[in-house]
């Protein structure tokens, strides 16, 4: 990451400047100033203090040889958008620091810290580091997620438990049955069943139900999990599913069918689908890339599951729609919870609240 930033600087017009062999440093002379960009791998081991020391002896230096006014910015990457308390403390005790998170490319500006250096450097940074990232990442092969497929091992578990348990490899088509091991249904919600919301996204009408599930499932969750991280991902899987339930509920009981079972994963995996669609659509500064693509397929295949589902006879389109609105949502608040965050943690430490 600190070798794309470096070759984005120059390609900016920014030059290395060098100080007794530590590299890092990139300057640009214009008429009356001179802009210093100082790039910085995080350690956790450092302090306000080194970073204190390091940009006044580099900016001392630069004041030294160009004998002209110098602008200041530290860029401290760190792997992640995850800060721990001590980068938090030191981009607000600093002037002109920004930080970036080096698996997305995002900058995060805090309100004590200039919005605006050099002609939109965050943008062109962002716009271009973002890019790069996703061209990277379309050549990478599609691997297996640790969250994802144990969630797809543990339905194909709980399917075979279900066999076991009622001793009929059809107990997973019987309705009764299914009821029974904690499928959906609205007079069973309120007779006290409120475990039916996560019990039944891991339960399945028959095998083709699992199987077309736990296809679709390993291929659009994968893909999520490795983008967003396992945590996250299973936020948006289970809360999705949940979502999808809830809409379900709904729906029967605003028609009056409430002995009508559901189950299944399918109103998680529209949540997946939906978060995944915006992580390809949505990147920094707005910006978009030929993976969009991929998302403008994932949407065309969200609706046509659902237009299947209208003029099918069993399909519970009321968890599909309600998963996959969860999950566009769900998306949106991801890139925001984070930031928000330390906002606050900035907020408490400069005494604000």
């Amino acid at each position: 990451m600190l070798n794309q930033i470096a070759s984005l600087l120059q390609q900016k017009g920014y030059s290395p400047y060098d100080i007794n062999g530590r590299t890092g440093s990139f300057v640009k002379e214009a008429e009356s100033e001179v802009f210093l960009v100082i790039l910085n791998a995080y350690q956790k081991e450092s302090r306000l203090n080194d970073y204190e020391r390091l940009v006044q002896g580099i900016s001392f230096n630069v004041v030294n040889r160009y004998k002209k006014k110098v602008r200041t910015l530290l860029i401290i990457v760190n792997r992640d958008g995850i800060f721990d308390e001590v980068l938090t403390n030191i981009a607000a005790g600093l002037s002109g620091v920004w930080l970036l998170a080096a698996d997305t490319g995002k900058i995060y500006i805090y309100e004590n810290q200039p919005a605006q250096f050099d002609s939109g450097l965050a943008e062109y940074l962002e716009n271009n580091l973002f890019r790069l990232h996703n061209s990277s990442e379309a050549g990478l092969p599609f691997k297996l997620t640790p969250a994802n497929i144990s969630i797809v091992v543990l339905n194909i578990i709980i399917y075979i438990v279900v066999i076991g348990i009622n001793g009929s490899i059809f107990a997973s088509y019987d309705t009764s049955v299914m009821l029974k091991m904690g499928a959906l249904s609205y007079e069973t919600f309120i007779d006290g069943g409120w475990y039916e919301l996560v019990a039944s996204l891991f339960l399945h009408f028959g095998i083709s139900h699992l199987f077309n599930n736990m296809v679709l499932l390993t291929y659009v969750g994968c893909e999520l999990e490795k983008r967003i991280g396992s945590i996250r991902y299973l936020l948006i899987y289970l809360l999705s599913g949940i979502a999808g339930n809830a809409a379900s509920l709904w729906y029967y009981a605003r028609i009056g069918e409430t002995e009508i079972a559901s189950a299944g994963a399918s109103g998680a995996i529209f949540g997946v689908i939906g978060c995944l669609i915006v992580y390809l659509l949505a990147g920094p500064s707005g910006t978009s890339d030929n993976r969009n693509l991929t998302a403008r397929r994932l949407m065309v295949m969200a609706l046509l599951t659902i237009y299947y589902g209208l003029t099918t006879v069993g399909i519970d389109n009321a968890a599909h729609i309600g998963g996959f609105c969860f999950g566009l949502f769900g998306g949106f608040l991801l890139s925001k919870i984070f930031s928000y965050d330390k906002i606050i943690k900035m907020a408490e430490h400069t005494g604000i609240f």
